[in-house]
């Protein structure tokens, strides 16, 4: 449980409604709290497989914010970008030289903002606040040792190519493919 003062929130504004777009005006929110809990775990399935995971829960709220605009992080609003959910989960595989990994990471819904609008009278022209929805998405990564200093590895990221966005207005990667070989200097290879 945390409880945060004077935390700067960006808000939207317009300061000449001849500007379309507006312009971005930070205002403090003057009282904000956090309470959750985290919980993680991991099981050794087989001598040489391990699985993974961890769970988030935060509720975030807005307690005080005298000088916020209308419709945007008023008191009892959820903080900018913070899921209420989230959390991941990894199966690890190291047989010989050979390591292997499946991920999952996975983001509840969120309140955020795209900051691409602008208020004339206390009427919001754009998306103010808003929803940004959750996603999961899955990698796969994996690595070989040869000896001598020598390892070569992989990793796809977003396997499913999943269209999310971490902050509206900033689409994530979609499917992510890297190789390479990685050589470790040592004074005995």
């Amino acid at each position: 449980a945390n409880q945060f003062r004077d935390l700067i929130s960006p808000t939207p504004e317009t300061q000449n409604p001849a500007c379309p777009f507006g312009t971005i005006i930070y205002l403090n929110t003057d009282l904000s709290r956090a309470r959750g809990v985290n919980f993680s775990a991991t099981a050794r399935l087989r001598r040489w497989l391990f699985l993974n995971g961890n769970y988030s829960f935060h509720d975030t709220r807005v307690l005080k914010a005298p000088h916020g605009a209308d419709g945007f992080q008023q008191p009892g609003d959820h903080l900018l970008r913070r899921p209420v959910n989230s959390g991941n989960i990894w199966l690890n595989a190291d047989v010989h030289r050979l390591n292997f990994s499946l991920a999952g990471y996975f983001t509840g819904a969120r309140t955020d903002s795209d900051f691409d609008s602008f208020r004339v009278g206390g009427a919001c022209f754009g998306p103010c606040l808003t929803r940004n929805p959750g996603y999961a998405r899955f990698d796969i990564a994996t690595s070989c040792y040869f000896g001598r200093g020598v390892h070569l590895y992989g990793r796809v990221a977003n396997v499913l190519d999943k269209a999310y966005q971490d902050a509206i207005g900033f689409p994530a990667l979609g499917r992510d493919v890297r190789v390479g070989m990685k050589y470790q200097f040592s004074g005995r290879n």
